[in-house]
């Protein structure tokens, strides 16, 4: 009887030590925090950005949500698609004109000048146009059915009107005299 009161209390003086442990260990990290935390709040100031969302505007523009493309002759990818998301107005007091807030299509963004803004509304105009008249030739595969046998297999001369003409003679003999 005596040894099982032993181990019990055995058991809670481990779980005793455990939780001192556990309380000591978090007694020095709130100590260790209350010391970086004057530095940490320190950085974070330094780190604050004042609200550069000011004066934006999401609508109230044409240009707003159309696209563009911008030309950067000598970067490693020269044009960059984006859509132009917000714009700020132009500032009397200051006599700054107004900005066009562009998100590119990977994931860059910048603001555009009026002037940078038209030549990159145009540059994207002119791409639509060009698509237009000059469409991409894409190459297309030659598809050759091999699995049918060679004599099933369909010959150019059974395309267009004058195959179209014998595939329907071929089916008004394959149906029954009722049925014609």
């Amino acid at each position: 009887g005596g040894e099982g009161a032993g181990s019990a209390e055995g058991g809670e003086g481990e779980g005793a030590v455990a939780t001192d442990k556990g309380a000591l260990a978090e007694a020095e990290l709130k100590q260790r925090l209350r010391e970086l935390l004057p530095i940490i709040s320190a950085d974070m100031a330094d780190d604050e950005v004042v609200n550069q969302d000011e004066g934006w505007l999401d609508e109230g523009h044409e240009w707003v949500g159309r696209q563009v493309l911008r030309v950067f002759p000598e970067a490693a990818n020269p044009q960059s698609l984006g859509k132009i998301t917000r714009w700020l107005p132009p500032n009397e007091e200051t006599s700054e004109g107004a900005l066009f807030h562009v998100v590119h299509d990977d994931g860059d963004a910048e603001d555009l000048e009026l002037g940078e803004a038209e030549a990159a509304l145009e540059a994207f105009a002119q791409k639509e146009r060009d698509e237009l008249l000059h469409p991409p030739v894409l190459a297309q595969p030659h598809y050759e059915n091999r699995l049918e046998r060679k004599a099933l297999r369909i010959k150019p001369s059974a395309l267009g009107l004058a195959g179209a003409r014998d595939e329907l003679l071929d089916f008004e003999e394959w149906l029954p005299p009722p049925l014609r």
